[in-house]
């Protein structure tokens, strides 16, 4: 079996740039499923998309007012099927099915597709700039190699294509909405679309291993842990019986400031961040949550 990849660079290259200008936060992708979907057909690939990937009990943290905008946006894109679009309906994300029709094992291969909510650095050497493909979306960017991922996942479904009669068994190739924050997955899983699979695999670039490196490990890899803490205090009146309350954002922020304590660098293996805060609902009162 030619187990050679370069055949596909061009393509992989050109679909990650094609990506990384428009970067779409999480469950907002359609303009990212359409394209996929739109390869997929060109590959004669079977697939499924929107609710026949998505359970929508299981679904967590979707902006329906984001959702919608996103939606308008991608139905004023010029260069989608809009036929796609269509067919995606309200969710995003994607499965492809490539079945050899030999019996063997089910081996699903896992690419998310959404974006970081932040701006690209305009710096003129960076790669993006250089090659005119910078994200054009302001406060979305694809710094976290999501564009790659689905770039490589395409590619794999070409291969997979390609050498569908020197394989065994069925593969899967799952395109994940909303991996920033960790909130696709178990909307995919509730589906149902994994409980046949015999071997998952997930990938990510970087990490800061060199060109040609690879580096595997069966569980553990980039898991994450999300918390919402509540702290609940007592209101009072902050300038005349202040010491009748207890403020729930002190609490908080001391909270805040203990766990910033806790030494974290990019050269570690562990990482604690705190990204919101939310408490009081005035400035002259103690707050109590």
């Amino acid at each position: 079996m030619n187990t050679d990849f370069h055949p596909y660079f061009d393509e992989m290259i050109a679909m990650r740039r094609k990506l990384h200008t428009y970067p779409e936060e999480g469950w907002c992708e359609f303009v990212t499923t359409t394209r996929i979907i739109e390869r997929l057909k060109a590959l004669g690939i079977p697939y499924r998309a929107g609710l026949d990937v998505i359970a929508p009990e299981a679904i967590m943290g979707r902006d329906p007012k984001l959702v919608a905008k996103a939606l308008d946006a991608a139905r004023a894109t010029p260069d989608i099927d809009q036929e796609v679009l269509k067919e995606i309906g309200e969710y995003t994300g994607v499965m492809a099915e490539i079945d050899t029709g030999r019996p063997g094992p089910v081996i699903a291969f896992r690419a998310d597709i959404d974006c970081v909510l932040s701006n690209e650095t305009d710096d003129p050497k960076h790669l993006p700039n250089v090659g005119c493909f910078a994200s054009t979306v302001p406060g979305h960017q694809h710094s976290c190699g999501h564009d790659g991922h689905t770039a490589v996942g395409l590619a794999l479904c070409h291969w997979l294509v390609d050498h569908k009669d020197e394989l065994k068994g069925r593969f899967k190739v799952l395109f994940q909405p909303a991996e920033e924050g960790v909130r696709g997955a178990a909307a995919m899983a509730a589906k149902g679309i994994v409980d046949d699979v015999d071997i998952l695999i997930g990938s990510h670039v970087g990490c800061g291993y060199t060109l040609h490196e690879v580096g595997v490990i069966d569980s553990g890899f980039l898991a994450t842990t999300k918390l919402d803490i509540e702290f609940f205090g007592k209101a009072a009146h902050a300038g005349s019986d202040p010491e009748k309350g207890r403020s729930a954002l002190v609490a908080a922020a001391a909270c805040v400031m203990a766990l910033q304590g806790i030494p974290r660098h990019s050269a570690g293996a562990t990482r604690v961040a705190i990204g919101t805060l939310h408490a009081g609902t005035g400035r002259n009162v103690v707050a109590d949550y």
